[in-house]
């Protein structure tokens, strides 16, 4: 995935979800290992066969205050550009917590 060689400082990542609306045009997500090998969710979508940017999920590094868990867990799009995620973090408090992030 294009993007993900600069997020991955800490030298682990993986994909758990791809969805595709249509033939070459999908979103996947899933986490990779920061520089302090904090586990960070990430998403990166495909427009007409060609892959973007891994990018982080904003706002998801400052839930995860628990480090080790941050991560994209299911993927669907109903159409091009108009994807759900269902996501998990790990809180200050060492629980896990649920979220959702949407691209339209």
């Amino acid at each position: 995935m294009p993007g993900t060689a600069s997020l991955n400082a800490g030298g682990v990542a993986g994909v758990n979800a791809v969805s595709c609306a249509t033939a070459g045009n999908c979103s996947a997500g899933g986490f990779y290992h920061d520089i302090g090998y904090a586990a960070q969710a990430f998403v990166v979508t495909q427009t007409n066969g060609t892959w973007g940017t891994a990018e982080e999920v904003p706002g998801t590094a400052s839930l995860n205050a628990g480090g080790q868990a941050a991560t994209i867990n299911s993927a669907s799009c109903a159409a091009a550009n108009r994807c759900s995620a269902g996501a998990r973090y790990l809180d200050g408090a060492s629980h896990f917590q649920a979220s959702v992030v949407t691209e339209s």
